[in-house]
């Protein structure tokens, strides 16, 4: 009996961290990889496979690999906004605008293959321009990709807000 109870324990074990999202080897392989830092502290980062949520105050981290589903539907959208032709670009606001929270530098890398661009703009900049046109669109398939992820839903809830 007592050996049973080892045999089913240890199948346990072994089967829940086969099948874990999180584990190493369970992960799709990263053919895109992103580092996405929007708000004041939330990141995806596919380079390492961390996301990081913001909970005001504080930060929670987990584990976050995109499928490879999420990725091709990431690369139609990068190839039909044509991403890797835009210019490495830094978007500042305007000297006489101000924004209150100011989050600051927002960041979107993307390496494809031999292909990489990094974009940077302040936060609160509008989609007047037509880069951030581009980003906008970028940026809300990400962000529509990352919340429905099971990783994202089991982190806490925000406690706060920025003011």
């Amino acid at each position: 009996m007592r050996l049973f109870i080892i045999f089913a324990v240890s199948l346990l074990v072994t089967s829940s961290y086969a099948q874990s999202p999180n584990s190493k080897r369970e992960h799709d392989p990263q053919f895109i990889q992103i580092f996405f830092h929007f708000g004041k502290f939330d990141e995806l980062d596919t380079f390492h496979g961390t996301y990081q949520k913001d909970i005001v105050p504080g930060i929670a981290k987990t584990t976050m690999w995109l499928t490879t589903r999420e990725q091709e539907i990431i690369l139609t959208k990068l190839e039909r906004l044509r991403f890797f032709s835009l210019p490495d670009t830094v978007i500042h606001l305007p000297q006489n605008q101000r924004i209150s929270p100011n989050l600051g530098q927002q960041v979107l890398r993307i390496k494809y293959k031999d292909m990489e661009r990094i974009i940077t703009w302040d936060f609160g900049v509008g989609t007047g321009q037509k880069v951030m046109y581009f980003i906008k669109g970028i940026e809300e398939l990400l962000y529509d990709i990352i919340v429905s992820k099971p990783e994202y839903i089991a982190l806490p809830p925000a406690k706060g807000g920025y003011q």
